[in-house]
């Protein structure tokens, strides 16, 4: 921790000399209206605590300056009041310039570096990265006018908070060093863990005042308030200027591509000692393979051997482990892959008979990143051109699956389901791309039939819908059995959703339909044409949320055909 707090501080410095040579005046002034604006929010909070005491007395108070004894009390009463709104105006106003200025020097700053457009709101990250340096500036040089302050009128306050503060710098340390649980909360939420620090400090300050009056020679009553008004001052900017300077160094990449001429933009988007990357290498992994291991199957003798196993997902690393006689296959998410782990342990939680996937042995944590354990039988990769025909095989067969009726109640109430997704708003945006009148009379027949047709995809049987049904997502068992690895993106949606679209696939649909329900009842009497509706459907929405908008109204006449067709099924079982 403390290589990296001087690390920071080294580059900080580098960075405000760039500000300080480039825009001299600029970052100049904001400091100075920051100053202006915290100085001025201080009166602001200082003054209504002497209007109140002067509403709650016969006169002026002793302790008051002698000036303001020889005034007439309502007219002081009315002038601080005055003075209180006055000051908080200046503050308002000077937050205003400092944005202003800051525009000013953004600008000035990316003129003079001669870069390209490097990344989406750059500008933002500019202005922000420039503000927040000027700011913490404007806090550091507060900090020490009012500790100055302080130790002329109430020096022993002033070496109390100092000494607190390195008391608190030493303490974190060591904590940074020993703990791995404070550790991750110093690098994740450092602004909480200081704005309980800076909570600490005040009440350590105020407790010293109030010993101060009990037990030695206090201070007067002016001074007192002025003390704790400006520790809880000093307290927060405190707060405020580490948090910024460990926000500058967390974006301190973009900042240097930005403002400085030798930097370029490298794409380091997790730090390594936050990455699962590390508990991968060959030396590392043993040890937490076998605590995993032993976890979630029991007691592991002899040797642990691990292969790199390919899952074709970002984020997601698979290792395959053998023991003896059995194998294994360990999935680890990154951080921001937990929702793909949670969801994919959620359905294999459920131990769905025919779900075709590995046997789910169970899920733990490793450093806080999600593993999930199968245990896999003897399989082997796929070749380019088995891809298709065994993914087909893999959505002939999820038909056949029938899902518990709890995970269908905890699914709908959790995700929007396809009846939910095709809205209004889904078609006007549509609307957008339909440059034909027979393309704008498909969305207005659709529009005046879309309570019927939800009503149809909402009575369907569900299924389980897989989309990951890539090369390195399948393998092979005896040569014929496919099973399908990655279930982090599995949905539940009617029936025919998520089928190809294209009419030679669309019409093989009855026959798989057929198929399947020799084994799940309840496909029987389900209309073809409600299931090839539903595929149609998905497959609308899809290409909308793609923004493919001419591909989703080429699928429009036979959407429609469906459900004109659908409506004459019905009269037809209704007589």
């Amino acid at each position: 921790m403390l290589m990296q707090v001087i690390k920071s501080l080294r580059w900080s410095i580098s960075l405000g000399v760039k500000f300080i040579r480039v825009v001299p005046f600029h970052t100049s002034a904001i400091v100075t209206v920051t100053l202006v604006s915290q100085l001025s929010s201080l009166l602001a909070s200082f003054l209504p605590l002497k209007v109140v005491i002067l509403l709650g007395s016969d006169g002026v108070p002793h302790y008051f300056p002698a000036s303001f004894a020889e005034m007439d009390r309502d007219i002081l009463i009315a002038g601080l009041s005055a003075a209180t709104l006055g000051f908080f105006l200046v503050h308002v106003l000077a937050e205003r310039l400092i944005d202003w200025i800051t525009g000013l020097g953004t600008s000035r700053l990316l003129k003079n570096s001669h870069k390209m457009v490097l990344f989406e709101n750059q500008d933002q990250v500019a202005a922000g990265g420039y503000q927040r340096y000027s700011r913490a500036l404007a806090s550091g040089v507060f900090i020490v006018f009012s500790l100055c302050g302080l130790g002329w009128f109430y020096p022993e306050v002033s070496l109390m908070m100092v000494g607190y503060a390195v008391f608190t710098f030493l303490v974190l340390w060591l904590l940074h060093r020993h703990s791995s649980t404070m550790h991750e909360r110093l690098d994740t939420q450092l602004r909480e863990v200081l704005n309980v620090v800076a909570g600490v400090g005040f009440f350590v300050t105020f407790g010293y005042l109030v010993s101060d009056f009990i037990l030695w020679r206090p201070p007067g009553v002016i001074v007192a308030i002025v003390t704790l008004i400006l520790s809880r001052q000093i307290m927060t900017r405190s707060t405020g200027l580490v948090a910024d300077l460990a926000a500058l160094h967390q974006q301190g990449v973009k900042l240097d591509a930005l403002f400085f001429h030798g930097k370029v933009l490298l794409s380091h988007t997790v730090q390594p000692e936050r990455s699962m990357w590390p508990l991968l290498q060959p030396l590392a992994r043993q040890h937490w393979i076998r605590a995993v291991m032993e976890e979630l199957v029991g007691k592991i003798e002899g040797n642990v051997i691990c292969k790199w196993h390919q899952t074709g997902q970002t984020n997601v690393a698979a290792l395959k482990v053998e023991t003896g006689t059995r194998c294994y296959l360990v999935k680890l998410f990154e951080k921001n892959r937990s929702s793909l782990a949670l969801h994919e342990a959620t359905l294999m939680g459920e131990s769905i008979p025919g779900l075709p996937a590995p046997c789910f042995v169970g899920a733990t944590q490793v450093q806080k990143f999600h593993c999930l354990l199968y245990e896999v039988p003897k399989m082997r990769p796929l070749e380019l051109p088995e891809v298709k025909p065994y993914a087909k095989s893999l959505l002939h067969h999820l038909l056949t699956v029938e899902p518990p009726p709890q995970l269908c109640h905890r699914y709908q109430r959790s995700r929007p389901m396809l009846w939910q997704r095709f809205n209004i708003e889904l078609l006007e945006r549509l609307r957008i791309a339909a440059n034909t009148d027979e393309e704008q009379a498909s969305l207005v027949f659709l529009l005046d039939n879309l309570a019927r047709m939800n009503a149809i995809l909402k009575g369907l049987p569900m299924v389980i819908y897989q989309p990951d049904l890539s090369q390195d997502a399948i393998r092979v068992v005896d040569e014929i059995t496919p099973l399908s690895l990655n279930w982090g993106r599995w949905s539940l949606e009617p029936l025919g959703a998520g089928w190809p679209v294209v009419e030679a696939s669309l019409s093989q649909l009855e026959t798989a339909i057929v198929k399947a329900s020799e084994s799940r009842p309840a496909l029987h009497r389900v209309a073809t044409k409600h299931a090839e509706l539903s595929a149609l459907a998905f497959a609308l929405v899809r290409e909308c949320n793609s923004q493919r908008y001419v591909q989703a109204l080429e699928i429009l006449p036979a959407l429609m055909d469906r459900l004109t067709e659908s409506r004459t099924y019905f009269m037809r079982e209704k007589q």
